[in-house]
């Protein structure tokens, strides 16, 4: 690329350079821990489904940068979805882009590089890699492909690079979004009213950053539509070369539609007609695009989990609801699917279990079970928890006698005593809010 041109570019998307300010939208939770990483020498990336917030994330860290009064041209900032570099991904490309900079803005001293939705590139890793060994540069990566940004990574980052995940808003960021502040229970009792009715508005229309900021409903369902197409010919079929695009999509549609629902491969491939592996390629392509995740059953036996099959859960309710064209009818299982989110970004391992009566997640650490959760979004104005909802805490299972026991109700607040625990039964939108 011409190094006039190049330079022009950088230059659009780096005006903080002679404002030393930059747009940082609404702070997201996860901000004050990767701020604690800008010092370190390993690569931060910053990995999860499209339109989630993560470049909104990579400004904030800049902003955090500038708070330090630092040279404003230290920080290198560039998109690489960039329609003027499509015709020239290549490892090529980023070295001629770090040469530029430094040559025409910074040429000595550390400096930090933000590269926006990096896996364009192929063979980023090693020019990432390389230049973080040699020179005293932070390098900042964004990616949506949980695939690129696992194997490849665990490969060849290995030990040089800080992982974190960002996902659509959370509830609390929703209601901060809204500009409704929820810190204390006092807050929640204060605007109950207000804050249920959110969560609701949460439920139907899911966080994703931009959508939420829209007023108009045709506007949300527009956006979500187009995230949808994105993900599935962007992200799966493009990346994947896969023709049997009416299959692809038939099978994320479904899975979508059904989610909470426990199924397998083999359920999935008898009902669309198709071959084994097909549908587990399909399905795998479907999970590394972020669009959906699967819950699977624990079990102390590797072979008893794989048998078991999956159920699974959307990235974001909104999209699912955009695409089911369903909500009231689901709002269970909607309510299952925003708990199910809750708890992929504060444990490492989670699962759903069986043992003669269904329970929707048990929580693992290390090789203990610490968390028994059950989701019932009865009624509001129910003053008790039928019997059949609390089946699955009337035994305790070998290995479970340490976890707590949670049910998470629409409105119901208590704790009720079964034969083998005292199970605290707790709104759902209060567990969500951290109360």
């Amino acid at each position: 690329m011409n190094a006039g041109k190049l330079f022009e570019i950088l230059t659009t998307y780096n005006r903080f350079w002679l404002t030393s300010h930059i747009d940082r939208g609404i702070k997201r939770d996860i901000l004050d821990t990767c701020s604690g990483q800008l010092d370190s020498k390993e690569i931060l990336v910053l990995k999860g489904v499209r339109r989630c917030g993560k470049s909104t994330l990579m400004a904030q860290l800049i902003g955090d940068l500038l708070d330090r009064l630092m040279n404003p041209h230290g920080i290198l900032r560039i998109n690489l979805e960039e329609p003027l570099f499509s015709s020239e991904y290549s490892v090529d490309l980023l070295e001629q882009i770090y040469r530029t900079y430094r040559e025409r803005v910074y040429p000595e001293g550390k400096c930090w590089l933000f590269l926006d939705e990096v896996q364009n590139v192929p063979g980023w890793e090693r020019w990432v890699r390389g230049r973080s060994e040699t020179e005293d540069i932070k390098i900042c990566v964004t990616g949506s492909s949980a695939q690129m940004l696992s194997r490849e990574i665990g490969s060849k980052l290995t030990g040089r690079n800080v992982t974190f995940e960002v996902y659509p808003l959370s509830f609390r960021e929703f209601l901060r979004f809204k500009e409704v502040d929820v810190s204390t229970e006092m807050d929640y009792l204060a605007q109950k009213d207000k804050v249920r009715n959110l969560f609701v508005n949460y439920l139907k229309y899911g966080g994703f950053p931009e959508v939420v900021l829209k007023s108009s409903d045709d506007d949300k369902s527009l956006l979500l539509k187009g995230y949808f197409d994105d993900l599935l010919y962007r992200d799966i079929v493009t990346r994947y070369e896969i023709r049997d695009v009416a299959n692809l999509r038939n099978l994320a549609v479904f899975l979508l539609t059904n989610v909470a629902k426990l199924t397998s491969i083999t359920k999935l491939k008898n009902n669309f007609s198709i071959s084994q592996d097909k549908t587990e390629n399909y399905v795998s392509a479907i999970m590394e695009s972020y669009m959906l995740f699967q819950l699977k059953k624990f079990s102390f036996s590797l072979k008893s989990t794989m048998r078991a099959g999956f159920k699974p859960y959307a990235v974001d309710t909104g999209l699912r609801n955009r695409v089911a064209f369903a909500f009231s009818e689901d709002l269970g299982r909607l309510v299952e699917n925003a708990v199910f989110s809750y708890l992929t970004r504060h444990y490492d391992e989670v699962f759903f279990d069986s043992n003669g009566s269904e329970t929707d997640f048990v929580i693992k650490q290390g090789m203990t079970i610490i968390r028994r959760i059950q989701v019932w979004y009865g009624d509001p104005s129910d003053t008790s928890v039928p019997a059949r909802e609390l089946a699955c805490f009337q035994k305790t299972p070998k290995g479970y006698e340490t976890a707590e026991t949670l049910f998470l109700t629409n409105d119901y607040n208590d704790v009720v005593k079964t034969d083998s625990a005292d199970v605290k039964c707790i709104p759902v939108v209060k567990f969500l809010l951290g109360l």
